[in-house]
């Protein structure tokens, strides 16, 4: 259980009005299950949200699970589980919803994001969304499951049908993130001199957008065009595209860092 005063003090250090909603949600249900005796789960967090909650409940030594959907998923759940509970049923907290369409490949997957989220459903309801072998396949939180298959009917002016899968599907298997892996050689680790090889635009331009809250850094905003990345983190450029970062090569002669690059197609 986190007191309230413990709880003041946790949010205290945490900085925007929007974390501090979350984290703060967080510790609500997590003592809401040890006062209930049962097994509470957060919505979907995102990358800096999970790092976040998670140093915060290791902390205050907090009993918990992160649950992923898909080994490829960025989204994740935590969930807050009573010791004399064993096995979890995850189909009772997180769904899979199976979008198809006779012209799928007029869509993007920017489509079908704008189209579910007409619908008024919240983002920390939506978890990762993957187009695969002409279907889309979106990770929602269960309570909303039969709000979007009775809504959702179209996406993007195309006519869609939207079905409930099992995560114990086999169809499930086949979901994952199709890399394009490229190798950069770049100065030193700071992200301006990785943005500017990975998209070709000058250092002036990559600085211009990072100060433009531009940059996003494992879902954390990055206004620092400074900052080291490390292996592992994902990056996310706007209106350039986004990648994650992979593993250091090798050094040129000259002392220069060759680094693979896995973006996202």
């Amino acid at each position: 259980m986190i007191s309230k005063t413990e709880k003041q003090s946790i949010l205290l250090n945490i900085k925007t009005k929007e974390e501090k909603m979350k984290i703060s949600n967080i510790i609500d249900r997590c003592n809401k299950s040890e006062i209930a005796s049962r097994v509470v789960s957060t919505n979907f967090l995102d990358l800096n949200e999970k790092s976040v909650a998670i140093s915060i409940l290791n902390k205050e030594n907090i009993r918990y699970e992160v649950y992923l959907p898909n080994s490829y998923c960025e989204k994740c759940i935590i969930l807050f589980i009573p010791e004399f509970i064993q096995n979890i049923e995850y189909q009772e907290y997180v769904s899979c919803i199976k979008i198809e369409c006779a012209n799928f490949s007029k869509l993007k997957h920017k489509d079908f994001m704008g189209s579910i989220y007409s619908l008024g459903v919240k983002n920390e309801y939506i978890g990762d969304i993957f187009l695969v072998d002409n279907a889309c396949y979106v990770f929602v939180i269960k309570t909303i499951e039969k709000y979007i298959l009775d809504n959702l009917l179209k996406v993007s002016n195309q006519n869609v049908e939207c079905k409930s899968l099992s995560l114990d599907s086999k169809e499930l298997d086949k979901l994952k993130i199709d890399y394009i892996k490229k190798e950069y050689i770049i100065p030193s680790r700071r992200i301006d001199a990785l943005l500017s090889e990975v998209y070709n635009i000058s250092r002036k331009k990559v600085k211009e957008k990072i100060m433009a809250k531009d940059l996003y850094i494992n879902s954390k905003e990055c206004t620092d065009a400074s900052f080291e990345f490390c292996q592992g983190d994902i990056v996310s450029f706007k209106r350039c595209g986004k990648f994650k970062v992979g593993n250091e090569l090798r050094k040129t002669k000259s002392g220069n860092i060759c680094i693979e690059i896995n973006r996202y197609k």
